[in-house]
């Protein structure tokens, strides 16, 4: 694994405790509008930095053809239905994170479920819903705006109003087989995946009936 700088390791246990530590989220504030604007300003600087750019950690696209293709075809899908909730949906890398985002039944509703380093208290998965208005999800804990390739999640650490970068998404695995690694007995993934199920959420193309 390669060595993290202390400004990489720093956001990274700041989105982490933002994620995975949802009782002490709910109590805190979310960023204002204008602390938006100025977040939307770093994630679009972000995103078009160039490849060589230090301030970009994923400067190349690793997806093969095929996930390309899949995800392009199942946002695509969606946005028919969707079309604010779209952009969102797949699977987003951070460094060692990955957000997962799915469509729900419930038009402007979305599952996520975060994957991170597992701790002696959890699994390493998280699950939240979010809701879509005017371009960004909001969620107990962030606001996930997108820009193209890249996501971000808006947050407060120490008061100050921060962003985390994801980006590339890939095709969405169901929970079950974004948990395959973890026993079926594990009562947090069970849960998971019946939170997932009651939110009516899917990995699934659109039924068109």
């Amino acid at each position: 694994m390669k060595s993290r700088s202390p400004l990489t390791l720093t956001i990274s246990l700041a989105i982490l405790a933002a994620t995975a530590l949802p009782s002490v989220a709910q109590s805190a504030r979310l960023p204002t509008d204008a602390e938006m604007q100025e977040l939307i300003k770093q994630l679009r600087s972000f995103a078009g930095s160039t490849p060589g750019d230090a301030r970009r950690i994923y400067s190349k696209d690793r997806r093969t053809r095929t996930q390309i293709q899949q995800i392009t075809s199942f946002v695509k899908a969606w946005s028919q239905i969707q079309p604010e909730t779209a952009p969102f949906l797949g699977e987003w890398t951070a460094i060692e994170e990955s957000k997962s985002i799915y469509p729900s039944n419930i038009k402007g509703r979305v599952c996520i479920i975060d994957t991170f380093i597992p701790s002696d208290r959890d699994i390493g998965f998280i699950f939240s819903q979010g809701t879509v208005s005017q371009g960004k999800i909001k969620t107990e804990s962030d606001i996930l705006i997108n820009q193209g390739n890249y996501l971000g999640a808006a947050f407060i650490h120490d008061n100050k109003p921060r962003i985390y970068e994801y980006a590339w998404p890939k095709p969405l695995k169901t929970p079950a087989e974004l948990m395959r690694h973890i026993p079926q007995n594990n009562p947090q993934r069970d849960r998971i995946i019946e939170r997932f199920q009651k939110a009516g959420c899917t990995a699934s193309l659109p039924n068109r009936r």
